[in-house]
């Protein structure tokens, strides 16, 4: 097996698919990483699955892409979208990860999003889709048409929990890139802001998207996305330098 290259963990967000993330991992394996783009659960069949899908089994399956190229690659860093990109921090407060790409990342909802989403929940199980904030005309992003409730209240302990462990990553010294939007429609400022006050200056770098929106990915600036996250790559570690073989 193949234990010298660089393993990247790639997660999509809340109530999408991996084809949010396609392009990106498309342009790491073209760059001659080694990709893992799992379908997180509750995702890609039914909103009622997701509405009866846990925050632990989904924090479970970013842990378990993690450790699948920890079996095979020597380092392995960790990208995300979203709430992948919370679940992109989890992985690095919880394993050895070399870095952290984050693309508009769930650390918060807008206020009191979670006690109402419960509150309605119990009324009604779906709210209006939150999927498509893209600034690109024509661009689709494969999502469910609707929003479980009681999912919403999970994502929302989700990123509470992330919350908490962030300094750990400050304390491990884990490099991070943060990708950021002009426009979302999706997550408040908050939330990118919470990764910000929580990181020194020297771990964290930010990108700023002033031409897109929520779903970077696929928006107007997705190539400057691959350009800056392949640039942060390489700088962390220069084509043939030696490493040892990672361990979880």
């Amino acid at each position: 097996m193949d234990t010298s290259g660089t393993g990247i963990a790639v997660f999509h967000g809340f109530t999408s698919t991996p084809a949010s993330m396609q392009p990106v991992a498309a342009a790491l394996r073209e760059a001659g990483f080694t990709v893992d783009l799992p379908l997180l659960p509750g995702h890609g069949t039914s909103w009622q699955e997701l509405q009866g899908t846990s925050r632990q089994q989904i924090a479970r399956a970013a842990l378990a892409s993690y450790d699948r190229l920890a079996a095979r690659c020597s380092r392995v860093v960790t990208v995300g979208l979203s709430m992948g990109g919370a679940l992109a921090l989890h992985v690095a407060a919880h394993r050895r990860v070399d870095a952290v790409a984050v693309i508009n990342p769930g650390l918060r909802l807008a206020p009191l999003t979670g006690p109402a989403a419960w509150a309605l929940g119990r009324l009604r199980p779906t709210v209006a889709s939150i999927a498509g904030d893209i600034a690109k005309p024509g661009v689709i992003e494969e999502a469910y048409a609707q929003t479980p409730l009681r999912a919403v209240v999970q994502l929302d302990l989700l990123f509470a929990q992330v919350r908490q462990e962030l300094p750990e990553i400050r304390r491990r010294g884990t490099p991070v890139m943060l990708f950021r939007s002009g426009t979302d429609d999706v997550l408040p400022p908050s939330s990118a802001d919470t990764l910000i006050r929580a990181l020194p200056e020297d771990q964290l770098q930010v990108i700023h998207l002033p031409r897109s929106r929520h779903v970077a990915t696929l928006d107007h600036e997705a190539e400057t996305i691959h350009h800056h996250l392949l640039e942060f790559l390489h700088s962390r570690h220069p084509a043939g330098e030696p490493t040892e073989r990672m361990a979880p």
